[in-house]
């Protein structure tokens, strides 16, 4: 195991050719040789940034950038900064909406709109956490092309666009913040051309790591690259990348208490403000993360039990409310990529080929104490249905669940209607049909953008 990210002290940002870097001070891992040394200091002007001095603090912004993309923050007074993780929980089956935002709430129902104000929010964070990682690449390619942390850098940029990639629409473009300040727009890219970007990425970075002799990059590189191989629906291509993958493997995205904004976000949301509860079958379609009491996705109902948070729901007045486990403190750490992950990359490539899914799966199972093995279902879709499930399971508030969603519509020709909730939501408002994101209205600047290319899975 290794923390990418720790004790952050704030976020990064590239303003008016500006880059204000987050430098946070290295925390030991299980391995202490991957902590990180950031040098001083912390501000890097539009001439400094010019220079190989400027890589490590380029390298911590980077990471703190991807930290609050992905799984938020809890400065919710400075934009919200949901995360990833805990915005495509509400969109899924894997959380409800127990407060009164209006615009996370529009979520919770499947209404992604482009002018929903949350999400124009957390649009800006996802594309700080891309621009500022494809910076530090090119700052790197320019001072250091072998310098340490390159393999990282480039590894964090492409889950950036596989983010994008299964979170959105078609037609998000990718523009480049310039060092003088100025913008060079981008155009709209489908998903596979985002894909295709992240393939690229995650390859450099693993041949980074491999120069390296950085294991745990090379890992990450791996499982990254396995996710958008099975996004592009190339799972053999998928299978092969995670090969190597030991499932013991985790890599981790940290979070802190030494302020909100370093903060876990899903902690800050589902304890700190009693917003988002674990949803049980949500929306007829969705799976029994709760009244199935598996050990994998631990929840305790704040509610209804004994203790001195008995009877409190959600800030909405709704209830009762289902508290996650997972992340029971501000500075829990995230897994981002695991060798778990590259077991059920490998599982579905099976599947579909014929080779021994079940034994694969049931040989994860075997490693978490109360799971007793699976039985085969008997038809394709049963075996689809239990591998999916499998998957949700395993991977629960780790942001894939709106990837595997769509590709049961896209890969499998599933009936949106049979695989993201419908009826009505926790409030008693009928969901809405949206199986995406669309872009944020602020995109409008862009003369190249002229508004999602389709809406389709």
């Amino acid at each position: 195991m290794r923390i990418s990210s720790i004790a952050l002290r704030g976020r990064s940002l590239l303003v008016g050719g500006t880059l204000t870097a987050a430098v946070f001070a290295g925390l030991e891992g299980c391995n202490p040789g991957n902590a990180l040394k950031i040098l001083q200091p912390d501000n890097l002007n539009a001439a400094t940034i010019n220079s190989a001095a400027a890589l490590p603090a380029l390298l911590a912004g980077t990471y703190s950038a991807f930290q609050i993309a992905y799984s938020g923050a809890g400065d919710e007074g400075n934009g919200g900064h949901e995360g990833f993780i805990n915005f495509t929980g509400l969109f899924t089956d894997e959380l409800s909406d127990m407060e009164t935002f209006p615009t996370r709430i529009l979520v919770d129902e499947r209404i992604a709109s482009a002018s929903n104000a949350s999400l124009k929010a957390y649009y800006i964070d996802i594309n700080q956490a891309r621009a500022l990682a494809d910076k530090a690449d090119a700052k790197y390619n320019q001072f250091g092309t072998d310098s340490t942390g390159h393999d990282q850098v480039l590894a964090l940029g492409g889950f950036t666009y596989v983010m994008f990639a299964e979170m959105y629409c078609e037609g998000v473009p990718v523009s480049t913040l310039n060092d003088n300040g100025s913008i060079t727009y981008g155009q709209p890219l489908t998903r596979n051309q985002l894909l295709t970007i992240a393939i690229q990425r995650f390859d450099s970075a693993e041949t980074f790591a491999k120069n390296a002799g950085d294991s745990a990059t090379l890992n990450l590189a791996r499982v990254g690259l396995g996710r958008a191989f099975l996004d592009s629906n190339d799972d053999a291509s998928a299978a092969a990348a995670v090969a190597g993958v030991p499932e013991p493997y985790v890599d981790i995205i940290g979070a802190s208490t030494n302020s909100a904004v370093e903060n876990n976000g899903i902690w800050d949301y589902t304890f700190n403000e009693l917003g988002f509860s674990v949803s049980d079958k949500e929306g007829t379609n969705g799976l029994p993360f709760v009244s199935a009491s598996d050990p994998r996705v631990p929840t305790f109902n704040i509610t209804d039990s004994p203790g001195p948070d008995s009877g409190k729901v959600g800030t909405s007045g709704l209830g009762p409310f289902i508290q996650q486990q997972l992340y029971p403190t501000q500075s829990a750490p995230i897994p981002l990529a695991t060798g778990v992950e590259a077991q059920l990359i490998i599982a579905e490539h099976q599947q579909r080929t014929g080779g021994p899914w079940l034994a694969t799966l049931n040989a994860l199972r075997a490693t978490e104490p109360g799971l007793a093995p699976l039985v085969d279902p008997g038809t394709p879709a049963a075996e689809q249905n239990l591998l999916f499930s499998e998957r949700a399971f395993w991977m629960f508030l780790t942001g894939h669940r709106i990837g595997d969603l769509r590709r049961l519509v896209r890969q499998y020709n599933r009936d949106p209607a049979t695989v993201f909730p419908v009826g009505k939501a926790v409030n008693g408002i009928p969901y809405g049909t949206d199986v995406n994101f669309d872009i944020s209205e602020d995109e409008a600047n862009n003369p190249n953008f002229h508004g999602c290319l389709n809406r389709k899975a």
